[in-house]
C-alpha cells in the first residue's frame, strides 16, 4: 500500500539483461542505476533505483537490491516474492527478472524522555516559575 513500510522495502532480485539492447551491461553497485520494473501480466511502470549487486554480463543472471523510487505515490505491491518482470529503459525493455524477496526497513522505536531524579522534589512538566522543573517539599 501507498506510503507504508511494506511498500518502502528493499527488493532482492535476480536479472538478466538481454545483448543487443544496451551497449554495455549496467553497473548495479553505483547507485546510479534507475530504471523501471514492469511486472508480467501489467502495464504500470515501476521506478526504482539499485543499492548494489553482482557485476553484469549479458544474458547471465545477476543478483541485486533495488529500492522503489516513489513509495510514497505508486503502490509496489505487485512486486510480491517470486513476482516476474521486464525491466524497461524508457520505452525500451532490456531485460528481464524475478523478485526473490524483500526487506521491509526496520521501525527504530523512539525512546521516552527520561526525567531526572531529582530527591525531594515533585515533577512538574511544564517546570516551576524557576524554571527548574522541581517543587520542594
Amino acid at each position: 500500500m501507498i506510503g507504508t513500510d511494506e511498500n518502502r522495502a528493499v527488493l532482492h532480485v535476480e536479472v538478466i539483461f538481454w545483448s543487443g539492447k544496451r551497449k554495455i551491461p549496467p553497473s548495479l553497485v553505483s547507485g546510479k542505476y534507475c530504471p523501471h520494473f514492469v511486472v508480467t501480466g501489467t502495464t504500470e511502470y515501476l521506478g526504482v533505483c539499485f543499492l548494489d549487486g553482482t557485476e553484469c554480463t549479458f544474458d547471465t543472471p545477476a543478483l541485486g537490491n533495488a529500492q522503489p523510487l516513489y513509495p510514497d505515490t505508486i503502490d509496489y505491491a505487485p512486486l510480491e516474492n517470486n513476482a516476474e518482470f521486464l525491466i524497461y529503459e524508457g520505452a525500451n525493455a532490456v531485460g528481464k527478472g524475478r523478485v526473490l524477496g524483500r526487506t521491509v526497513p526496520y521501525k527504530v522505536k523512539q525512546q521516552r524522555k527520561q526525567v531526572p531524579y531529582v530527591p525531594n522534589c515533585i515533577y512538574w512538566p511544564l517546570g516551576d516559575p524557576s524554571g527548574n522543573g522541581c517543587c520542594h517539599l
